[in-house]
């Protein structure tokens, strides 16, 4: 009887464990589509209004984006991915301010699309 509960419960854990890793995947895709939405709007002139929602959209993206590395797993790959990342940010907030905004926004959209459709790729 233990042994029979203990392979239900294993199955589902794995069960569950593939399903969080699908879910997880679809989160980190919806997250850069976001992203690359508010940037494209941040890089066009947008009112007052929507350049703060795009503002607060992309850096929360980018949190989302940062926090779900994972560096023990990940190595290389999620410092690398983080600074990209990081570079980003400062680029969106550059750009908030008016230093060479269209120019490095443009630059770092590049960068997102990029990891955007490798991602599809893997997903």
């Amino acid at each position: 009887m233990n042994i029979s509960l203990a392979r239900q419960h294993y199955s589902m854990t794995k069960e569950n464990s593939v399903g969080n890793t699908e879910q997880n995947a679809l989160a980190i895709k919806l997250a850069m589509e976001q992203l690359l939405a508010a940037m494209n709007v941040l890089a066009k002139d947008p009112s007052p209004e929507e350049k703060e929602q795009n503002f607060e959209l992309a850096l929360t993206r980018i949190y989302i984006l940062q926090k779900c590395l994972d560096f023990e797993s990940g190595g290389e790959l999620a410092r690398n991915l983080f600074r990209v990342y990081e570079h980003v940010r400062q680029q969106i907030i550059s750009s908030s301010v008016g230093k060479d905004g269209k120019n490095t926004l443009e630059n770092a959209i590049e960068y997102i699309n990029i990891l955007h459709q490798g991602w599809s790729e893997i997903v």
